[in-house]
């Protein structure tokens, strides 16, 4: 990928739902170490554009692209294992844990390890939380909530 090459390229993507149009000729790009938000009054169709875009539903029209690769039809797991995942509204976070635990549940897609080997805590295990544990303290940096991370 070349820096003008977007992360994100969404083009001319359209979702609708028996005959109603939820999306229609929505594009736009996103390039690497950027923040975007996406904003809009209730039913704008923000929620049916990440729908689309993590693979829950399948686009009427158009096209998504991940690092020049077209995800339509992929898979939701295919494209969490790409690196796009989402929350849903009702987010619910683990009380008896703290901020940087919480973080780190959200890395499960990044773990190798099986079962097995967590059971019994084997070093490969040990070595991977340890990474996980990076992972999570430099998200929780870059949102500038490091401070809060054993609360």
């Amino acid at each position: 990928m070349t820096k003008a090459t977007p992360l994100l390229a969404i083009e001319a993507l359209e979702q609708s739902f028996g005959g109603v149009m939820a999306l229609a000729g929505v594009s736009f790009q996103t390039h690497e170490n950027l923040i975007h938000a996406v904003i809009g009054p209730n039913g704008a169709g923000k929620t049916t554009l990440f729908n689309v875009l993590c693979g829950f539903y399948q686009p009427t029209a158009g096209s998504l692209r991940f690092n020049s690769q077209e995800l339509r039809g992929l898979p939701p797991h295919r494209i969490a294992a790409l690196g796009i995942a989402r929350t849903f509204q009702n987010l619910q976070l683990f009380f008896n844990m703290t901020v940087l635990e919480n973080v780190m549940v959200g890395c499960h897609l990044r773990a190798r390890v099986g079962l097995l080997a967590a059971a019994l805590r084997l070093p490969k295990v040990r070595r991977e939380e340890r990474q996980l544990r990076e992972w999570s303290s430099e998200a929780l940096e870059l949102c500038e909530l490091a401070d809060h991370a054993e609360q």
